[in-house]
């Protein structure tokens, strides 16, 4: 396991944060975010450049709860207009 891996569990257990919460801020599954900690899926570039920034952020206590739940509902309404694009064929 790589070290991004057992730092964002750290941090993300530390935070009390869900790994359904962690996986909407990283912007994937949490089904896949289980995968890549446990190590039945591999780490992309992207998402470990998308876990390294935020524990970085975490680290230097920029992100408070409140700017924490912005982000979490900005993914969320960005899923669910991507999931409405699909249904209605866009």
């Amino acid at each position: 396991m790589t070290v991004v891996i057992h730092e964002i569990e750290r941090v993300r257990l530390a935070a009390r944060i869900s790994q359904t919460e962690i996986s909407q801020i990283l912007g994937v599954t949490q089904g896949h975010y289980s995968k890549v900690i446990n190590g039945k899926a591999d780490l992309s570039r992207k998402l470990e450049e998308r876990m390294r920034s935020w524990i970085g952020a975490q680290d230097a206590g920029a992100e408070t709860s409140t700017s924490r739940r912005i982000k979490q509902l900005a993914v969320s309404i960005r899923q669910q207009c991507m999931e409405l694009m699909h249904l209605a064929g866009l």
